[in-house]
C-alpha cells in the first residue's frame, strides 16, 4: 500500500511538471499572445522576394556611372536611328514634314513657312498620301478611259444606254462626303488621344524618376537604381507591346538585357504577357519593400502609389484605342458608296455633255484623289500608334529617367549657396537644351 502511495505521489508530480512546461510555451501563457513563427518554406519564399531586389549581377554593386553608361548604349547604338525603323519608310523626309517624329522649332518653322505651297506642289510626286492611294485610283483611271472610249465607241453598250444625270448622282455625292468627313474625324480624335496617352507615359514616367531619386536613392542606392533601369525601358516595353512584335520585329530583348543586368529581373519581364504591367508589378513590390523597411514616409508611399496607378491607366488608355476600332459597319458603308460613286461619276459627267474627254478625265482623276485621300487618311489614324512619334517618345523618356538621377539639383543646405553649380554627373547622352515632350 505504501509503495501504491509512493508511485501515485511520483505520477501526480510529474503530471504537474509537465503542465507547468507546456503552459510555458503555450501562446496564451500570462494572458499575452507570442508572436506565431512562420514556415521554413514561407520564410525562405520571403528572403528570396526580398534578396530579389538586391543587385546580384557582376558588379555586385549597380552606380551611376554604369547606369548612365547602359543608357548611352541604348541611345547610340541600339536605339540611335534617327527614323523610326518601325514605322514605314514613306513617312521618313528630311525635307516634307511627317507626324511620326517629335518637332522642333525649325519644323515648325519651316512648316509656317509663306513658301510652304511652293513646296508642297514640288514634292506632291513624293507624298506618302499619294503614294498609298495610287494603286486604287490607278484603277479608277483605267475605268475612266474605258469608259470613255467605249461610251464613243460603242452604242450597245450597256452603259451607254443608261442615261445617268449629274444631279442624280449629287444627291449621293452628299452622303458620301459626310460620312467621309465624320470617320476623317474619328481618325483625328483617335490620333489626338492616342498622342495624348503617350504623352502621359513621358511625364508618369519622369515624374516617377523623380520621386525614386529624391526619395529613396540617399537611402537605399541600390534599389533606386534598379527602379530607375525598370523605368527607363517602360517606354519602350509599351511601344512594343501596342505595335506586336511582328511589326516592331522582336521583344526588345536586346534593350531588356542591355538596361536590367541581373538576369532574374530581365527574365521575369521577358516572361511577362504584358511586359509594361510586369514594370509595374516590379515597381509596387519595391514600394512595398520599401514600406515594411520604413523607408518612405507616408506622404511619399501615397505619392508614389499614384504614379504607379497613372502609368497603369496609360496602359489601359493605349490598349483601349487598339483594341476598340471605328465600327466596321460604319466603315463599310462609306466604303461602298464612294466606290459606287466614283463608278459611275465618268459615265455622268460624259452624259451631262459640258466637258469633253480631257475634262472628264481630269475631274475624275482630282474628285478621286480627294475622295480616296479622304479615306486612306482616316484609315492611317484610325490606327494613330503606327504613325505617331513612339520612338522618339521613348528616348524623351529614357533621357528624362536618365537625367533625375544623373543630372540632380544641388543641395538646399545651403553650403553650395555661393558656388557653381557642377552635377555629379554628366553623361555622353545628355544635349542641354534640346528635346521636347
Amino acid at each position: 500500500m505504501t509503495m501504491m502511495k509512493k508511485s501515485f505521489a511520483v505520477s501526480a508530480l510529474l503530471l504537474c511538471l509537465s503542465f507547468l512546461s507546456v503552459g510555458a510555451s503555450s501562446p496564451f501563457r500570462g494572458g499575452s499572445v507570442t508572436k506565431k513563427v512562420n514556415p521554413p518554406q514561407l520564410q525562405k519564399k520571403q528572403a528570396q522576394q526580398q534578396s530579389s531586389l538586391q543587385p546580384s549581377n557582376v558588379p555586385a554593386t549597380d552606380t551611376l556611372e554604369h547606369f548612365a553608361s547602359d543608357v548611352t548604349k541604348v541611345l547610340t547604338e541600339l536605339r540611335s536611328d534617327h527614323f523610326d525603323p518601325t514605322v514605314n519608310s514613306m513617312f521618313h523626309s528630311q525635307l516634307r514634314p511627317t507626324f511620326a517624329i517629335t518637332w522642333n522649332h525649325k519644323l515648325w518653322e519651316r512648316h509656317t513657312s509663306r513658301w510652304r505651297f511652293v513646296t508642297q506642289f514640288l514634292f506632291w510626286p513624293q507624298s506618302a498620301l499619294l503614294r498609298r492611294v495610287l494603286p486604287q485610283l490607278s484603277v479608277l483611271m483605267v475605268w475612266t478611259a474605258f469608259c470613255l472610249y467605249y461610251l464613243n465607241h460603242n452604242e450597245e453598250w450597256a452603259l451607254s444606254r443608261i442615261n445617268f444625270p449629274m444631279t442624280s448622282l449629287s444627291l449621293i455625292s452628299g452622303f458620301v462626303a459626310s460620312l467621309l468627313a465624320l470617320r476623317t474625324n474619328q481618325g483625328m480624335s483617335r490620333l489626338l488621344e492616342a498622342r495624348q496617352a503617350f504623352g502621359k507615359v513621358v511625364l508618369y514616367t519622369r515624374d516617377m524618376a523623380s520621386m525614386v531619386s529624391n526619395f529613396i536613392y540617399d537611402k537605399d542606392p541600390q534599389l533606386a537604381l534598379k527602379l530607375a533601369r525598370h523605368l527607363a525601358t517602360f517606354a519602350w516595353l509599351l511601344k512594343n507591346f501596342l505595335r506586336g512584335k511582328k511589326r516592331s520585329g522582336g521583344n526588345e530583348e536586346d534593350l531588356i538585357r542591355t538596361m536590367l543586368p541581373t538576369m532574374a529581373d530581365a527574365d521575369y519581364i521577358l516572361k511577362q504577357r504584358k511586359m509594361p504591367v510586369g514594370v509595374l508589378m516590379r515597381m509596387r513590390q519595391a514600394l512595398a519593400y520599401c514600406t515594411h523597411k520604413h523607408l518612405l514616409s507616408t506622404a511619399e508611399e501615397i505619392a508614389i502609389d499614384h504614379a504607379i496607378s497613372a502609368m497603369d491607366l496609360a496602359i489601359m488608355t493605349t490598349e483601349r484605342i487598339v483594341a476598340s476600332p471605328i465600327p466596321p459597319l460604319f466603315t463599310s458603308h462609306a466604303g461602298r458608296l464612294m466606290c459606287f460613286y466614283l463608278f459611275f461619276l465618268p459615265v455622268a459627267l460624259h452624259g451631262s455633255g459640258s466637258m469633253n474627254k480631257s475634262g472628264v478625265f481630269l475631274t475624275v482623276l482630282a474628285v478621286g484623289y480627294a475622295m480616296l485621300g479622304l479615306d486612306e487618311l482616316s484609315h492611317l489614324m484610325e490606327q494613330p500608334f503606327k504613325v505617331s512619334p513612339l520612338y522618339h517618345l521613348c528616348r524623351n523618356s529614357m533621357t528624362d529617367v536618365a537625367d533625375a538621377f544623373c543630372v540632380r539639383p544641388p543641395s538646399l543646405d545651403g553650403k553650395a549657396a555661393g558656388q557653381p553649380y557642377q552635377p555629379d554627373l554628366v553623361p555622353s547622352y545628355h544635349v542641354p537644351g534640346e528635346g521636347f515632350e
